[in-house]
């Protein structure tokens, strides 16, 4: 009754003053992402200020109350150590190799994925399999696999007269590291096919008839249509595989635990061994920050030379 009286009488704005207060769009929006807010800031953006703040401190848990200022030490014990320089190349190399090897599997399985035959939709559906089964499954799993004695793959290889004697993956410095590329490769490639795929599906099919009326090949399409039109979802695709990937611990930790010796270290593994092994997380939080500074320059610079958002700018 009273709600009805006062449409009545006063019209609308008598309604809105009796019903209380009213948010506008930009205060339901700031509303709505409140909770990402909150959450980002709690997982995300503090613990990269304690990572920062920590870097300048010395601190070691089990004297939890000498914590005390050290300025740069943190950053000159880290550059003056050659395990550091050697687990820099030796991120770049598994960064590196990952990256290209899941482009290449990811673009080619995703064109093939992409043609319609009889039953695609179920290798669509496998292709996750590898993404959804949990890294210590299959680091578990890969170190059975690459046994050098008991391993299914000198096995098969031994029967097909590929090698003469066993191989030690996990054992030399170099198999081991091709060997956590791999793992890192088959568990991930799926991702690139994913993202590829959806653009694929978005190219129109108009285009690729005018290319066949001119007389252009399987080639000469893929290199004047499909590549430009995968060229933006392949920024993306590599710049987050790469920050991904160069962060990477558990692959290769659970895989070699940066053996033998420290032939797979990474930064990732040197900052956890800096922390855990020696109790030194002020080490290890500088060399995060390093890790920071070089995803965020890299980033930036892949950015600029690949022309990403160019095009946008122009028109």
């Amino acid at each position: 009754m009273t709600v009805r009286a006062a449409t009545v009488e006063g019209g609308p704005h008598r309604v809105r003053r009796a019903s209380g207060f009213r948010l506008t769009e930009m205060q339901v929006g700031i509303l709505f992402m409140l909770p990402f807010i909150i959450t980002a800031g709690a997982f995300m953006i503090w613990p990269v200020v304690e990572a920062v703040r920590m870097a300048f401190l010395a601190y070691n848990p089990l004297r939890p109350d000498d914590v005390h200022f050290v300025g740069l030490r943190n950053f000159e014990i880290i550059f003056s150590d050659p395990l550091f320089y050697e687990s820099f190349w030796q991120a770049l190399v598994w960064t590196g190799w990952s990256i290209v090897l899941q482009t290449l599997f990811g673009v080619a399985l995703a064109l093939l994925l992409h043609t319609q035959l009889p039953g695609i939709a179920i290798f669509r559906g496998l292709l996750l399999f590898p993404y959804i089964v949990p890294t210590v499954v299959i680091a578990l799993n890969w170190r059975w696999i690459f046994n050098s004695e008991i391993g299914v793959v000198n096995h098969l290889l031994l029967q097909a007269g590929i090698i003469d004697e066993n191989i030690a993956w996990l054992s030399t410095p170099n198999m081991a590291m091709a060997s956590a590329i791999m793992l890192n490769v088959w568990k991930y490639t799926p991702f690139v096919i994913i993202c590829v795929l959806a653009r694929l599906q978005t190219i129109p099919t108009e285009l690729y008839d005018a290319a066949k009326v001119d007389g252009a090949g399987t080639v000469r399409r893929f290199l004047d249509i499909t590549l430009p039109m995968l060229k933006e979802v392949l920024v993306v695709v590599i710049v987050f595989r790469t920050i991904w990937t160069f962060n990477k611990f558990e692959e290769i930790y659970l895989l070699t635990r940066g053996g033998p010796g420290t032939s797979t270290f990474n930064l990732a593994v040197y900052a956890f061994e800096q922390g855990m092994a020696n109790l030194r997380l002020g080490v290890a939080a500088a060399t995060g920050v390093v890790m920071i500074v070089l995803l965020l320059a890299g980033s930036i610079v892949y950015v600029r030379v690949s022309g990403f958002g160019a095009e946008e700018k122009n028109t």
